[in-house]
């Protein structure tokens, strides 16, 4: 079983996979968000087609050096990406049969944008491999934990 990546974008959504024995991520594809009916019923499909047993999404959190104590900071709440990225973990946690968690995003559509030129010559692929970046970040957590 694997774990997808997902790093959402209110046009298009970046999906990545991990391995089977959950070691390494890959890039897998983008879905254009075309309303929740198509979204859901692609990673529905997705989901089964590659035995995925976890969800990981990327969520925007602030750059900022002062201590937290959760995930993100209480001024996050207050950003526009931020609003809509947790609906969406609202969104899929009530309308997909698996667990839902969350990983931090950072800086990961910058490192995507040059990292992606060597995996994928598409431009496009940024979003899938910055999935790969959030759920590579989840995976290492777990082996390290």
């Amino acid at each position: 079983m694997s774990i997808l990546g997902i790093d959402y974008g209110a046009k298009k959504i970046g999906v990545a996979k991990s391995d089977e024995q959950n070691n390494f991520a890959l890039p897998l594809e983008i879905i254009k968000n075309s309303g929740k009916k198509e979204t859901l019923k692609q990673l529905k499909e997705i989901c089964a087609k590659e035995e995925i047993n976890k969800i990981v999404v990327g969520i925007p959190v602030s750059l900022r050096a002062e201590k937290r104590e959760s995930l993100f900071y209480l001024k996050d709440s207050g950003n526009k990406q931020m609003r809509e990225v947790l609906a969406f973990i609202d969104w899929l946690r009530k309308n997909i049969d698996l667990p839902v968690e969350v990983e931090d995003e950072r800086l990961t559509s910058k490192m995507a944008n040059s990292l992606g030129k060597g995996l994928i010559k598409k431009c496009s692929a940024d979003d899938a491999v910055a999935a790969m970046l959030i759920l590579q970040t989840y995976l290492d957590k777990l082996k390290n934990s």
